[in-house]
């Protein structure tokens, strides 16, 4: 490992870093080594927000974002926050000098950047406070600052502009979990943690006497709970809501195989039987292709018929918003006679539903694929497969 020198012009807060040997170090000088380390990586960040600001005046973002990806290995997401952090610094001269020379660490300069963003602040002051300031005392002095200057005594502007910042995003990941990720203003916050905190602590006192689960598996289990499960009394219930799931029935051994939900991910026979138990059994029969018998001249499709349609569209079949948000559509319009049956019938987002019915979109079948789809107005309708 070769040693280093990280200087910022002439100033005297370089950094060296040598390569010691870490085990034969005694505590003091341990702590010694972490301290420098530190110092070089604030020292980096400063000059990584300055070389970025300058990539990006020279040629674009997407160039800027290309390099970051290219020559530090960054993935795509860390190069977004790494443009945003030195899109921060740009208009603090001082906090990115004061980065660059190591006298703040990186996080104190994120919490100043994104206070500039939001309102007034006095850098200079703000500064002061961030060199002899913890990053959560900090904060706190910052939200108190910016206060004091919007003439917000009460904290009902800043209250506002938190709730408009309000947002929650449910995502699937590359391994099939699901990320829940969220942001709520502090008088929703406390609400929710204390509503959180208890469900954990009753968690904790439950599995008494057995092993424990960690705190992190706990707290998923109490969000899982607190979503899907609501309270009657002493005893909880499921949530009135509607989870599609699909299984093969066996009429000769008289029994259901391969459950799986709407999406086609299998479900293991234990957790089948567990949902079943709170589950309102919807019965239906269906061919292969999930198409229902006609239930008779009615508008809105049967709860069976609406799972048919959800486990064949899989949400809507124009812009694939997920089935919670569709309607189910009449292909042949229910005021021109057109039944209510799975083959009239498509999922449609609402936004999709309004460019049916006042955009002249259409809903066709796919010559290739057999499957229903949207089409504009403008475009061509695909050509019929050659017979043979």
């Amino acid at each position: 490992m070769e040693s280093g020198t990280l200087t910022r012009g002439n100033a005297s807060t370089g950094v060296h870093i040598e390569a010691v040997e870490i085990a034969g170090l005694d505590d003091a000088s341990l702590d010694l080594r972490l301290r420098q380390i530190g110092r070089a990586r604030n020292q980096l960040d400063g000059f990584l927000a300055e070389a970025v600001a300058e990539k990006k005046r020279r040629t674009s973002p997407y160039d800027t974002a290309n390099t970051l990806k290219s020559e530090l290995r960054q993935s795509g997401q860390q190069a977004q926050r790494t443009m945003r952090d030195a899109e921060q610094l740009e208009s603090l001269a001082a906090t990115r000098g004061a980065l660059s020379d190591s006298r703040i660490t990186s996080e104190h300069a994120r919490i100043l950047g994104t206070a500039a963003q939001a309102g007034p602040l006095d850098e200079d002051k703000m500064l002061a406070a961030a060199e002899h300031q913890t990053p959560e005392q900090l904060r706190r002095t910052v939200r108190d600052h910016q206060d004091e200057l919007s003439g917000d005594t009460d904290g009902a502007k800043r209250l506002e502009r938190q709730r408009r910042k309000r947002t929650a995003s449910f995502t699937e990941q590359d391994d099939g979990m699901w990320r829940l990720f969220a942001l709520f203003d502090p008088v929703a916050a406390q609400g929710i943690r204390a509503a959180l905190n208890h469900k954990t602590d009753m968690a904790w006192h439950a599995t008494a006497g057995r092993e424990r689960l960690e705190a992190r598996h706990r707290r998923a289990d109490a969000i899982a709970q607190l979503l899907t499960r609501t309270t009657d009394g002493e005893a909880e219930q499921p949530q009135p809501t509607s989870l599609l799931i699909l299984a093969d029935y066996d009429a000769i051994d008289r029994q259901l195989g391969n459950p799986r939900l709407a999406d086609g991910s299998p479900l293991p026979q234990d957790e089948f039987r567990k949902l079943a138990c709170d589950a309102e059994i919807l019965t239906g029969i269906f061919d292969a292709d999930l198409q229902c018998l006609s239930l008779g001249r009615q508008r809105h499709p049967s709860p069976q018929l609406r799972a048919a349609i959800t486990a064949r569209d899989q949400g809507c079949i124009g812009c694939r918003a997920e089935p919670e948000w569709c309607v189910s559509h009449h292909i042949i319009h229910w005021e021109d006679d057109g039944p209510t049956q799975s083959d009239n019938l498509v999922q449609l987002c609402h936004d999709c539903h309004h460019k049916v019915h006042h955009r002249n979109w259409d809903v066709e079948q796919h010559p290739d694929t057999g499957r229903p789809y949207l089409r504009p107005p403008w475009q061509q309708p695909p050509e019929p497969p050659p017979r043979r």
